[in-house]
C-alpha cells in the first residue's frame, strides 16, 4: 500500500492551511463523491459552478448558481460526518432560494469495502463489500434492491479515488473481512 505522504498528495486533498492530512470526513467525501475545493459538478438541472468546501469536518461542498430557467438561486450541499471510524452519513440536498426541495441520506458503512468501480464517464461510483441504509425527503429516491453498491454522482478522478481508499483503510478504518 502506498505511504500516506504520497497518498494524500495523489488524492490532492485540501487539508488544513499548514498543509495537514484530509479530516476522515475529507477522505469519505472524494472516494465515494470525487468532492474538493474547485470540482465542478455535473449533477441534476445544478448551475456547473465549481464546488466550494465550506466545512472540514463534517466535511461539506456547495454549488451555487441560477436555475435553469434564471429566476432563482440553486444550491447543490453535499454534508459527509463522521458517526464511527469506519460508518458515515453522506447527505446530498438540493436548495432553491436558500429553500430544501431535495433531500437524500445514507448512511455508508465503509469498513468491508474493498474495491471501486466506476462507470464511463465516471458518473457514478461501485464500491465493493459497501453496507448502505437510506432515507430521504423525496418519494422514490432510496430503492435499496437495486444497485445495493452503487453511489453517484461522482466528480472526481477515479485513480485518486483509489489512493483515497487505499488512505482511509490504511490511516482510518483497517479494512474488515
Amino acid at each position: 500500500m502506498p505511504g500516506a505522504v504520497a497518498v494524500i498528495a495523489a488524492f490532492a486533498l485540501a487539508g488544513g492551511s499548514n498543509g495537514s492530512p484530509p479530516t476522515p470526513e475529507e477522505t469519505v467525501a472524494y472516494f465515494v463523491h470525487g468532492l474538493e475545493q474547485g470540482a465542478t459538478p455535473k449533477y441534476g438541472q445544478q448551475a456547473d459552478e465549481p464546488l466550494k468546501q465550506v466545512s472540514r469536518s463534517p466535511a461539506v461542498f456547495t454549488s451555487t448558481g441560477p436555475n435553469e430557467v434564471g429566476d432563482k438561486t440553486e444550491t447543490l450541499r453535499f454534508i459527509v460526518t463522521r458517526l464511527d471510524d469506519c460508518t458515515y452519513k453522506a447527505e446530498q440536498q438540493f436548495e432553491e432560494d436558500g429553500d430544501i426541495y431535495y433531500r437524500l441520506t445514507y448512511e455508508l458503512r465503509l469498513g468491508g469495502v474493498t474495491a471501486l468501480s466506476f462507470d464511463n464517464p465516471p458518473e457514478a461510483i461501485s464500491l465493493k463489500g459497501l453496507v448502505k441504509t437510506c432515507t430521504t425527503d423525496t418519494e422514490g429516491s432510496c430503492d435499496l434492491t437495486r444497485e445495493l453498491e452503487t453511489i453517484g454522482p461522482f466528480f472526481g478522478e477515479p485513480g485518486q479515488a483509489e489512493q483515497a481508499l487505499a488512505y482511509f483503510h490504511e490511516k482510518l478504518c483497517p479494512l474488515k473481512p
